[in-house]
């Protein structure tokens, strides 16, 4: 499965902007909300979400404000990227071993994938560059990220219907609150 499940990353076309952070709008709509790297959604975290320069503003200023350059990302995957490049060439994401792989083009997919259980796994060594030196994504709980989004999708058809639901639906969804409550605390614990 996808790192981003069902969704899929694009950015938009023909915007100009003069400084990088006015875009934070489009760029949150373009990414669903969510980190393009880890694919955590907003709705898991109490970290904020920043712009990320996916050529490292050091290694291309031209780049700076170019919105192909950006990506909506988690505190935690902005903080562990960095200014990590693995050239001194901008135009060289990655060597085919160590790099990266832009989350809003279809390559991303196939580097990293989430497995049944929903952890970040690698399909590429350029995949294993990101999962275990850059993000570290095997170190992080992304199963759990992952549960919790999924809780809340649930929570969220079972509510557009709430007038609807028997008793033990309203159960499920009660069962659902308690679920989702533990995860988000262990989200926090592991400073995600």
């Amino acid at each position: 499965m996808r790192v981003h499940g069902r969704y899929k990353i694009e950015r938009r076309t023909g915007l100009t902007q003069k400084s990088y952070r006015k875009y934070e709008p489009e760029l949150r709509e373009d990414f669903h909300c969510m980190c393009g790297y880890c694919g955590k959604s907003e709705a898991v975290t109490k970290k904020g979400f920043e712009i990320d320069h996916f050529v490292p503003q050091t290694l291309a200023k031209d780049l700076i404000d170019c919105y192909d350059n950006l990506v909506y990302s988690c505190f935690t995957c902005n903080r562990k990227k960095g200014a990590k490049w693995p050239t001194e060439d901008s135009a060289l994401a990655h060597n085919g071993i160590i790099g990266f792989c832009d989350p809003a083009t279809a390559e991303f997919d196939t580097h990293l994938q989430r497995d049944a259980d929903g952890r970040i796994v690698s399909c590429s060594a350029v995949g294993e560059y990101m999962l275990k030196e850059a993000f570290q994504f095997d170190k992080r709980p992304t199963e759990t990220v992952w549960r919790a989004m999924q809780v809340i999708e649930m929570k969220r058809d079972l509510r557009a219907k709430w007038d609807t639901l028997t008793p033990k639906e309203r159960d499920e969804y009660m069962q659902l609150d308690v679920e989702l409550e533990s995860l988000l605390d262990y989200i926090f614990e592991k400073r995600e």
